[in-house]
Order: structure tokens, then C-alpha cells, then sequence
């Protein structure tokens, strides 16, 4: 299988818009799905190239290139999961850092550079037991080593087929969909549609389903302004009271374009001026010309390492809701794999 490169956010944009001459790669895009179709059925066959977990392992991943949510859905489901006196702890790649040595475990010391943004970001959020590994069943076996677990998730996972799975989780975003429904690198998707009928719960982030499968509508709540330098809080009414009309407002995330939603949603007024996900930003893109700067969550962790005053930048936290009631179900899911849950606390 070749390895894609990360796309710009131009070629993101080609994958979810319609352009109808992208669909003359769809003979090309069909053998790379028979491609990614044949290497599942594969380690679906030989199981011996599979680690299975001693505890049981929930996947939260996706099929498409760019944000869906992913993130807002893993801090969520370890809150979730925490309040039920369970256990967890996160397994990832650290995409975008470079660790001197794998594995590594997350905590408040670490930086940005070596396990990610994200792995900062969800430690902040949670607290829980992290480690980090380009291979994950390492990761794994790392973290069952110097923790007590009950349950693991893996962070962008869906496709890492070494590491055995009891639950899949798969993040959609309603306004994108699966674009324009070709395989890498002609479209977003990194397996076909199919795929998601073999996921055990299809979450969809901002609206209704964009797929014709039983999903969850989730949906993103802006919570409060928390300061990047010193972490002091503003609502949402006092932050716009006392800076509207002097606002900037920048994105490295998979979809920016949902970042610019949700200030819309609280009814800030600003363009976002967007980076390619996980860019690395320097002092200068962030200067004080009098200007108060908006970001996001996963951007504000790599933002806080910088040496410079950051007193000037804030971001927005979010919080995940849904739709729906899905207490009783996941509820039952969790059961099915021998985790037991407590009342919530």
C-alpha cells in the first residue's frame, strides 16, 4: 500500500466539492479500493498477523481525510467512560511529533513536538493514561505496562489493522460527507463507504446523516474563551463584549471551515485565515498588532509553547452533545465486551 502525503488545503478542497473532472480518476480510484479492500481481508485472514489486547480495545477513527470531530468524540467518550468508573487509557500515533525515543507516555510536561497536538490537547481534557507510538500495538503493550486499564481507545486507529479491535467507532462530518466518494488520492476517502456498515456505532458530526446507515448526530457546543497565556476564563457574551471589533481569527486544522461555523454559531464576525492541520506556527503569525486572536483547542497547545506573549490569544472550548439519548446504547455496547459500568458519578 502506498502511503499518501497529507494534502494542502486546496486538494481538500478539490476531494468535497464538485468538480465533475475529477470523476475521470474513478477507474484509477476503483483498483486502489480493491487495493485497501484486499489488504482488510487480509489480516482479516491471517489473524496471526493480529495483536489482540487483553483488555478490550474501542477504535475511534474515520474513512475521510480531514477533521470530522474525531477528537471533540475521544475526550467526550473518556469522560464518559471515567464517570462509569471505567478505566481508560489512549493509544495513538502522535501525528505531527517526533518523539527521540517510542514509546512514550503523555503527561503535563510534554510538548507538542514529540507526541502531537492532539495527545496534549486529551491530556489537558482528561487526564487519562497516554502513549504514544508510530506502532500502536506497541503503544499498547506500553501502556498495559505501567497502567491499570479496562479499556483502551485508539485514536485514529480505523485503518491500523494490527492492533485486534473489539469496537469500531467511525466520525463523519455532515457538511463534507465522503466528498466525492473516490479513494486516495483522487478523493477523501481512505476506504470505501462500505466500510461503514462493519463499524459498531457511525457518528456524524453537525447535522443530520449524510449516509444512509443508522448514525448519531452529534454536534459541537462552544463552551467558554479560555486565555492562552495564564488559562483565565470569559463566556462566550463577556468575550464578546469586551473584544468584538478588534478580532482575528486562525485555524491548522483538518477543516477550518467548521471552526468559521462555530464563531459564526456565537455570532463573531471574522474571517479565518487557515494553515495546513498540525502547522507549527511561528512567533511572527502571531504577533500583537492590537488585535485579540481567536484559535482553536488543538492549536492553542502547540500556540502555549511558543516564547512569546500570548496573552493576546484565546481559544474556544467546545463541548461535545448529541442529538439523541445514547446512554442506553452505548451502554449495551460496552457490556457486550465485558466492560462494566458503574452509575455515573
Amino acid at each position: 500500500m502506498c502511503r499518501s502525503v497529507p494534502p494542502s488545503i486546496g486538494v481538500t478542497s478539490l476531494w468535497y466539492s464538485k468538480h465533475s473532472w475529477l470523476r475521470g480518476f474513478a477507474p484509477l480510484s476503483w483498483i486502489l479500493r480493491l487495493l485497501v479492500e484486499c489488504r482488510r481481508s487480509w489480516y482479516k485472514i491471517c489473524t496471526n498477523r493480529v495483536w489482540n489486547a487483553p483488555v478490550p480495545v474501542c477504535v475511534v477513527g474515520n474513512i475521510t481525510v480531514g477533521g470530522t470531530g474525531k477528537t471533540p468524540l475521544v475526550i467526550w467518550l473518556c469522560e464518559w467512560c471515567t464517570r462509569r468508573g471505567v478505566n481508560v487509557g489512549i493509544v495513538s500515533r502522535g501525528y505531527s511529533g517526533k518523539a527521540p525515543k517510542y514509546p512514550i507516555l503523555v503527561d503535563e510536561r510534554a510538548q507538542c513536538r514529540d507526541v502531537g497536538d492532539e495527545n496534549v490537547l486529551l491530556y489537558r481534557r482528561t487526564r487519562v493514561p497516554i502513549a504514544v507510538d508510530p506502532q500502536r500495538v506497541r503503544a499498547t503493550q506500553f501502556l498495559l505496562e505501567n497502567h491499570t486499564i479496562d479499556l483502551i481507545i485508539a485514536d485514529d486507529g480505523l485503518q491500523h489493522y494490527k492492533l485486534g479491535r473489539d469496537i469500531e467507532i467511525a466520525v463523519l462530518d455532515s457538511a463534507r460527507g465522503i466528498g466525492n466518494g473516490l479513494q486516495l488520492p483522487f478523493g477523501p476517502l481512505r476506504e470505501p463507504k462500505s466500510r461503514l456498515r462493519e463499524v459498531q456505532w457511525t457518528v456524524v458530526k453537525g447535522g443530520h446523516s449524510c449516509i444512509d446507515l443508522p448514525t448519531s448526530v452529534m454536534h459541537l457546543e462552544p463552551v467558554e474563551f479560555v486565555n492562552v497565556s495564564n488559562d483565565s476564563v470569559l463566556s462566550i457574551q463577556e468575550f464578546r463584549a469586551q473584544h468584538i471589533g478588534r478580532l482575528q481569527a486562525i485555524a491548522a486544522i483538518g477543516n477550518p471551515g467548521s471552526f468559521q461555523d462555530t464563531l459564526e454559531q456565537i455570532q463573531i464576525e471574522v474571517i479565518v485565515k487557515t494553515f495546513r492541520d498540525h502547522h507549527h506556527f511561528r512567533s511572527d503569525e502571531l504577533e500583537n498588532n492590537g488585535s485579540v486572536i481567536i484559535v482553536t483547542e488543538k492549536d492553542a497547545q502547540k500556540i502555549r509553547e511558543l516564547p512569546i506573549d500570548t496573552s493576546h490569544i484565546w481559544y474556544l472550548k467546545v463541548t461535545v452533545q448529541f442529538e439523541d439519548d445514547v446512554d442506553k446504547f452505548l451502554t449495551s455496547l460496552f457490556h457486550k465486551y465485558g466492560i462494566n459500568l458503574m452509575d455515573p458519578i
